[in-house]
């Protein structure tokens, strides 16, 4: 018998040697989730979170609804990021298929977790719907900003999630206000006849379709051009 032989998964299969944030392939996670090893001290830290999380999703208690904040902490190794990766996918409760087999996050811990109690509450806070913004913050960021550098990376990362302008808050400012009054996708359209091409396609370069953009907004909202003008200005 040959040593590799004697162990459960293939030593020659592919192994990550960096968690990366944006890796979310589901061959890449089905990996991460299953190959996740939960030790005594990582037993404690699922422990604490979820004993945070879960009432404040539950809506047992309206003053801990949405103000729960977590600071993970740790040595450069420790295993932080692995950490809140794998938080990620348990929090949406990611679903990821291998080989022809489907399976949702919180099934690769039925074995991993061994306190009945702790899996319970795990289970049942993932089971509240659940979106998860995951990010690498040094990748996002925009090396000329000197202020509010951290807060403007969120709000980047947030509109990009929801469909806005990521580049350009005043352009996705623009499409809040225009998707509030449900105006954006006549907006959409509007741009799309007057430019000829598709909006998300071009608003990274809105400067060169000012025309078309402030006609488009005219017509989508109903007020008048130069007033269409004079909001867009304003929002800059």
């Amino acid at each position: 018998m040959k040593i590799e032989q004697i162990f459960a998964k293939k030593l020659t299969r592919n192994i990550n040697g960096v968690v990366k944030a944006e890796q979310l392939d589901d061959e890449s996670v089905f990996v991460e989730l299953d190959e996740y090893v939960v030790t005594r001290e990582l037993d404690r830290h699922f422990r604490s979170f979820f004993e945070a999380y879960g009432p404040a999703v539950q809506g047992h208690n309206a003053e801990l609804s949405g103000k729960v904040g977590v600071w993970i902490s740790g040595f450069f190794g420790s295993g932080k990021s692995h950490f809140i990766k794998i938080l990620s996918y348990l929090l949406e409760n990611r679903e990821v298929v291998s080989d022809g087999q489907t399976c949702h996050a919180i099934d690769f811990f039925k074995e991993k977790i061994t306190d009945a109690m702790l899996f319970g509450d795990i289970r049942s806070a993932v089971s509240k719907k659940t979106d998860v913004i995951l990010f690498n913050i040094d990748s996002r960021a925009n090396t000329d900003d000197r202020e509010n550098a951290i807060l403007k990376v969120f709000l980047k990362v947030f509109n990009e999630r929801v469909g806005y302008c990521a580049d350009f808050p005043q352009i996705a400012h623009m499409e809040r206000a225009l998707d509030k009054r449900n105006q954006y996708q006549a907006f959409k359209d509007k741009f799309a006849e007057l430019s000829g091409s598709d909006w998300q396609t071009e608003r990274d370069a809105y400067d060169f379709f000012q025309d078309e953009m402030i006609e488009a907004f005219a017509s989508a909202s109903g007020q008048s051009t130069e007033s269409a003008r004079q909001t867009i200005e304003k929002t800059e």
